[in-house]
């Protein structure tokens, strides 16, 4: 039930890695979108290969505090990583949650212009605490909600152990904890991939770099429905985790 992934480590090197993103306030992204809107163009259908990350730290009703790195392979497998924290500004870690699963592009969909219809299958769901009272508080909470093959997730006094996964949901075993953490990925049932470019910042560069951007279903707002509801509008976009910069030309010629 338990192993030992350094999840930790794993996200200082991703973020080392990766170079900086650039995040836009929501009212800053829908001008962009109206002024701009002649030179975002959609993927259709959406290419999702790779890894997308969150540009700043996101809120969801609850309130939820998170942010998100989701990895798509060729194969259509995926692994998904979502940070949760006690604050607003992200900096105080509660528990992380690895996501691992497989996601079908079905067609375009009828309701929502440019987005595209998926279907997902959930593999394997873990969490990982980042403190004693974390693993507290969702034991707790899974322990008295869940159905009876999840009672008795962690017994009471356990230590927490730092890096340590436990599961809470597993197709192989047909066994889902997940109801306790209001968890659902239907996010993933809508997904819209955008492209624009962006100058950059540097007074001494010229030219801009191209930004991709994934979009996908909105969470509703309470707990209880999110587990049956279908998402037709959208969350803050994730961002390609590649940064392509462009020359000066490069924007007139391939936009």
């Amino acid at each position: 039930m338990v192993r030992c992934w350094w999840l930790a480590g794993l996200l200082v090197a991703c973020a080392a890695a990766e170079p900086p993103l650039r995040w836009e306030p929501r009212c800053r992204q829908q001008l962009r979108h109206l002024q701009d809107g002649a030179r975002i163009a959609a993927r259709l259908p959406p290419r999702l290969e790779g890894r997308w990350v969150s540009t700043g730290c996101e809120v969801r009703p609850g309130p939820e505090f998170l942010t998100r790195s989701y990895l798509f392979y060729a194969n259509r497998l995926f692994k998904a990583y979502q940070f949760y924290y006690w604050d607003p500004s992200c900096r105080d870690p509660s528990y992380s949650l690895v996501i691992k699963g497989k996601l079908r592009l079905r067609q375009a969909s009828w309701i929502t212009r440019g987005a595209t219809e998926a279907d997902y299958h959930l593999h394997k769901v873990g969490i990982v605490f980042h403190s004693q009272k974390a693993m507290r508080e969702v034991a707790a909470w899974i322990n008295q909600t869940s159905g009876e093959g999840c009672r008795g997730f962690l017994p009471p006094g356990r230590t927490w152990a730092p890096g340590a996964l436990y599961e809470l949901l597993s197709a192989k075993t047909e066994r889902d904890c997940t109801a306790a953490l209001g968890f659902a990925m239907h996010e993933l049932s809508l997904v819209r991939v955008e492209k624009h470019y962006q100058p950059l910042l540097q007074p001494q560069q010229s030219g801009s770099r191209l930004v991709e951007e994934l979009y996908l279903g909105d969470i509703h707002t309470e707990w209880v429905e999110r587990l049956h509801y279908r998402p037709t509008g959208y969350q803050r976009p994730m961002q390609s985790a590649v940064v392509r910069t462009m020359p000066p030309s490069y924007k007139t010629k391939h936009i």
